[in-house]
């Protein structure tokens, strides 16, 4: 393929199949998904930084994926309203299109064919448990990893320094890629130049969130680390087996294999090393070292097996397992291989769907794991908002499709600081010396006012405190691992 026809065409195809993930997924985005667009909708529509459209909040894990759903929001809102599946639709295709014009860069300079490119970007965005949490970073640590990768073998330290800034305000964990591609890639040579780039970029956003939000790291950090597991042996080193395999075997099946291909290709890489030391073979070992440093940084920190916490790994370790057999393999097979990569990977993710989620575009993805359906998620937060109006209602534990589709105050740790406030000071108390004296130097500035009455709450029938007879209820669960249940809607005052 001519190169000019190659970097033209990639980027196309990436496109499509960018736009086409986010179609099979747009009717069923999980309920954290839809906590990244309501801060997406508030920010775009009135310039405020929180999940509900009155208090301002630091639980958005991703600040640039938000950046980009808002502009999103901005693109379709003369065309299709405040239309957030849009939105997510349009970001996720233009992702798409960076990450595979990133690959075309690495098989380029490899001296590959650009099938392999595309064979890459498939198999890691039909990973089941990428597509299964689209809209939350998945997408944009992928792309923001893919253009380190590029920057790094092209050895071109500025634009290395913006796609690690691009990767540390997608998530700040993803410093584990960052870190070994700048030593391993000829970026290297001039490493201040890409350190100085990436400070100059990201440290603007994390200075303005430390004085304005009251910290400078997402408060998600304190949310999450303080849950620990999802229950005896759930945790994220084992949750895979534990948690996901149990319910979704085909899932991890899938998820895994690309994964552990990577490992053993990977393995072949670094005692290739020693032979041939090319900037293209010292890449994908750094990006395949980063996929198994960040699972075991997750390891460590006891975190619970979130799905999305999988991903960054999988997408590493599938993408070294892709084009690192290209550069294995080099000429005895030209397109063949990437195009069987191709449609296993799609007949992997085919084969995930649960029978009850079909037709396309699904209902709830292969791994999902919420109270309730994003359906019936919508249409009882459409119902809510009618029925309190601008009143504060307390969340019943999972808030982010209803408060997207209220549209109302909603309100729990996610979105209210001062509701927060308790679980962050015991955090800081419970962290060691190091980690504690940081935790307290990052909220110098926090203050979260005092919590305000909420007239309103939402509680499953099956709560531990049953809720009384309310104002309304609505069944839910269908179709999920959960036992069919109820949600009710009663006044505060009621349930005492």
């Amino acid at each position: 393929m001519p190169s000019l026809t190659r970097r033209t065409v990639l980027p196309l195809f990436g496109a499509v199949v960018g736009a086409l993930a986010a179609w099979v997924a747009s009717r069923g985005l999980i309920d954290d998904t839809y906590i990244t667009l309501a801060y997406a909708r508030n920010l775009a529509e009135h310039g405020h930084w929180g999940m509900t459209p009155g208090i301002r909040s630091n639980a958005a894990t991703s600040p640039l994926n938000v950046a980009l759903l808002a502009l999103g929001f901005l693109v379709v809102g003369p065309f299709a309203g405040a239309d957030g599946e849009l939105a997510l639709g349009v970001v996720t295709t233009v992702l798409g299109a960076v990450a595979a014009a990133c690959a075309g860069v690495v098989v380029r300079r490899a001296g590959l064919s650009a099938w392999w490119a595309a064979a890459g970007v498939v198999v890691v965005l039909a990973n089941p448990f990428l597509l299964s949490a689209l809209g939350l970073e998945v997408v944009l640590v992928f792309t923001a990893v893919t253009a380190l990768l590029a920057a790094g073998v092209a050895g071109r330290p500025a634009l290395y320094g913006v796609a690690a800034a691009a990767a540390l305000l997608a998530r700040l964990d993803t410093v584990v890629f960052v870190g070994l591609l700048a030593l391993l890639t000829p970026v290297v040579r001039r490493l201040h130049v890409a350190v100085l780039t990436c400070c100059a970029v990201a440290l603007p956003w994390f200075v303005t969130s430390w004085f304005w939000l009251g910290s400078a790291i997402p408060d998600t950090f304190v949310i999450k680390t303080s849950q620990r597991n999802f229950g005896e042996g759930r945790t994220y080193l084992r949750g895979l087996w534990t948690h996901y395999w149990p319910n979704t075997p085909l899932a991890v099946a899938v998820s895994v294999a690309a994964a552990a291909v990577g490992l053993v290709v990977l393995l072949v890489l670094l005692l290739t090393l020693v032979r041939r030391r090319e900037a293209v073979r010292t890449g994908l070992v750094g990006l395949g070292l980063g996929g198994v440093g960040y699972f075991a940084v997750y390891s460590v920190l006891g975190v619970p097996p979130y799905q999305w916490y999988y991903v960054p790994a999988m997408a590493a370790l599938s993408f070294t397992a892709v084009l690192g057999l290209g550069l294995l393999l080099r000429d005895r097979v030209r397109r063949v291989l990437p195009v069987v990569l191709s449609a296993a990977a799609l007949g992997g993710l085919a084969a995930t769907v649960p029978a009850a989620a079909w037709p396309l575009p699904w209902a709830y993805p292969p791994v999902f794991g919420n109270f309730a359906t994003p359906a019936q998620y919508r249409q009882i937060g459409a119902d809510v908002g009618e029925l309190v109006g601008d009143q504060r209602v307390t969340a019943p534990g999972e808030i982010g499709t209803l408060a997207y589709a209220c549209d109302c105050e909603l309100i729990d740790q996610f979105s209210d600081p001062a509701v927060l406030q308790p679980l962050v000071e015991a955090r800081i108390a419970d962290a060691g010396p190091v980690l504690g004296r940081l935790l307290e130097w990052n909220y110098t500035h926090r203050d979260p006012g005092p919590a305000q009455p909420t007239p309103w709450v939402l509680r499953w029938r099956s709560a531990a405190i049953a809720p009384p007879e309310g104002v309304e209820q609505w069944t839910t669960n269908a179709g999920t691992w959960q036992s069919p249940d109820e949600l009710v809607l009663f006044r505060a005052q009621d349930g005492r």
